[in-house]
């Protein structure tokens, strides 16, 4: 099975489950409607089996779900079982930040490289609403910024789970220089982050002003995912980079390598483990 199935499945099943539920339907319901066991239903949503165009299209409709969520969805069915349909494009899934959220949770090791903004599940609830204070002000509808902070805060689980992944970042100074609500916010942040690297499935790692290795396109973030593929010979490991209005899933090997060989010379560049928390300390007492 190809990485680009795996993951197709992965996130057709997380689809169906999430309109499931919002149809207000248990697995049993669909199944009789599908004309198969539940454990067909089960399957599907956990993406451990193959899926079909007219299975989801079945399914979709019988749970009225949004023609634009339907049609995205069955544009990524199409290419889940044949191989490279989905390598190096965005996800066809409308709400594409779900789709990384889906990976991020299922992922067995996250690396993150962030200039300029402390990365989501690393940032404390006032420093997320100095973030989206701007919006807050502008927005007709805050409820739903509201919604997008609550979101954020329990993202952050993912790293307090029974079997948390191992999560690395690259963060430039200027992460920790860019001040969102004021000096106050900012110096509890740095202490924040500073407790979350002291986490054993945490490494933190600055890239100073200074630093003695210039890295070319150190300003440049992305993530990389690894997930892990059971029956499969290797895990999935898939770039994730995000843009103003959108974002790239890249899971075409030529390409994430060129991610991986970026995160290396990043690692190597910036301060190691130790020196970064003692950074982060010292650039918190100098807020």
């Amino acid at each position: 099975m190809s990485t680009n199935q795996t993951v197709c499945r992965l996130l057709i099943g997380n689809e169906l489950r999430r309109s499931r539920e919002h149809a207000g339907y248990k697995q049993d319901e669909p199944a009789e409607h599908l004309g198969a066991k539940v454990s067909k239903i089960s399957r599907l949503e956990l993406g451990q089996t193959r899926v079909t165009v007219p299975e989801v299209k079945m399914l979709m409709e019988f749970y009225e779900a949004d023609p634009a969520h339907t049609r995205g969805l069955l544009s990524l069915a199409r290419g889940a079982n044949h191989r490279g349909q989905w390598d190096g494009i965005r996800a066809s899934l409308p709400n594409w930040f779900n789709t990384y959220v889906d990976l991020e949770t299922e992922a067995e090791e996250i690396r993150w490289v962030q200039a300029e903004v402390i990365p989501g599940i690393l940032q404390t609830e006032d420093y997320i609403r100095a973030v989206h204070a701007e919006a807050l002000a502008a927005s007709e509808d805050p409820a739903a910024i509201e919604d997008q902070i609550t979101n954020r805060v329990d993202r952050q689980q993912v790293l307090h789970t029974e079997r948390p992944p191992q999560v690395s970042f690259v963060l430039s100074e200027s992460c920790l220089r860019r001040e969102f609500g004021g000096s106050r916010v900012m110096k509890a942040q740095l202490h924040h982050l500073g407790e979350m690297a002291e986490l054993h499935n945490v490494q933190i790692q600055v890239l100073p002003y200074r630093a003695k290795t210039a890295v070319p396109g150190a300003a440049f973030g992305f993530t990389l995912l690894t997930i892990g593929a059971p029956g499969i010979t290797s895990s999935l490991e898939i770039a994730y980079v995000e843009t103003l209005a959108d974002a790239s899933f890249i899971d075409h090997k030529d390409h994430v390598r060129k991610y991986v060989d970026q995160w290396r010379r990043l690692t190597a560049a910036a301060l190691g483990p130790a020196e970064s928390t003692e950074f982060i300390r010292e650039a918190a007492e100098q807020m």
